[in-house]
């Protein structure tokens, strides 16, 4: 009867100290039409850039005002949401990315630091199917109560995913390898 009971305290117990850090836990959704994502790079005729139109993802935070704190975090978009304005670059684009076997571009976030004032993120990226770590180096601002956003470039190479550069009037026009990722993300409280 002693030990019945001393098991039910101790789940008693358990299910406070749970539900008070979930409680402690907040989560923020991209706000996607307050929010950028591009991609550029170069070819041998001219600069180029892709614009995604609509994103989704989520933070997973246990204190606002330290990003530190991100337990966990997604970001993702659908490849033909990437748009360049030129209907034979995108559809180039998109098949080099192998859109019909791989739709989504993801991020998932593995660790948050700061570092000489300035934050970085790891992330796990899975483009064309391959998943390859990387890092960022990111500004971040609150921008009111239930807003965070979040500021940053990388650079990446194609080849690295696997991706072979895409080439255009019979190779008369050919995509270098590597690219820049620029990104300027609003998170919101639900």
């Amino acid at each position: 009867m002693k030990t019945q009971l001393k098991l039910r305290y101790v789940l008693g117990l358990l299910v406070i100290v749970m539900s008070i850090s979930l409680n402690a836990q907040t989560t923020l959704m991209v706000k996607s039409s307050q929010s950028a994502l591009s991609v550029s790079g170069t070819s041998t005729i001219h600069d180029w850039e892709m614009e995604v139109e609509e994103m989704k993802g989520n933070l997973l935070v246990s204190n606002m005002d330290d990003l530190e704190s991100v337990q966990k975090g997604e970001l993702s978009f659908n490849v033909k949401s990437l748009v360049s304005g030129q209907s034979l670059m995108n559809k180039k684009a998109y098949a080099a990315l192998k859109e019909s076997k791989h739709p989504v571009i993801k991020g998932k976030i593995l660790k948050i630091y700061s570092s000489a004032s300035q934050y970085k993120v790891e992330l796990e990226l899975t483009v064309a199917g391959v998943t390859k770590a990387i890092t960022s180096n990111f500004k971040t601002s609150i921008v009111n109560t239930t807003q965070i956003k979040v500021q940053g470039n990388f650079d990446l190479k194609l080849s690295d995913f696997d991706i072979e550069p895409p080439v255009a009037i019979m190779g008369t026009i050919k995509t270098g390898d590597a690219v820049n990722v620029k990104y300027s993300i609003l998170f919101e409280k639900n």
